[in-house]
């Protein structure tokens, strides 16, 4: 069976790329796809990248980039920590419905109010503004006043 980076070398020399087109494509550094290819992960800055450049490298080569990046991961013993149970999607589902009934229920428990009645309340909104906003400049030419007269 072929390594990881036999198997993207392969494909890559089958399809007559150099690791310049490849650059240029992916816009990852031909250093860091050689040492992918020679399977000298310790020159790419980190798992994370590694994993990134694996996937994008096997998928722009027409291969399973995510039956590449868990290779990757069984050869330098990292385990998949984002897995989902079963279980906790069935638990995860019924939560989401029954968050969903709530709304429903509290959507059409409530009638929504008519144009005329938002239009109505605007309008009081409006000019309570408008009376508090002269009520603080009202406020304020006293305060000036009481400042510059004594």
């Amino acid at each position: 069976m072929a390594t990881l980076g036999e198997e993207l070398r392969r494909e890559r020399v089958r399809r007559n790329l150099t690791f310049k087109d490849v650059e240029q494509v992916l816009h990852i550094k031909t250093t860091y796809l050689e040492a992918i290819e020679d399977g000298n992960f310790s020159v790419i800055p980190g798992r994370v990248y590694a994993k990134g450049f694996i996937r994008n490298y096997g998928n722009y080569l027409a291969l399973d980039g995510d039956r590449l990046v868990k290779e990757y991961q069984c050869v330098v013993g990292e385990v998949d920590t984002f897995t989902v149970r079963p279980i906790m999607r069935q638990k995860k589902e019924s939560i989401i419905g029954d968050v969903q009934s709530e709304y429903l229920e509290h959507r059409t428990a409530k009638p929504r109010m008519s144009l005329e009645t938002r239009q109505v309340k605007r309008q009081r909104s409006i000019e309570q503004e408008r009376i508090i906003l002269a009520v603080i400049a009202v406020c304020m030419s006293i305060f000036l006043i009481w400042l510059f007269l004594f």
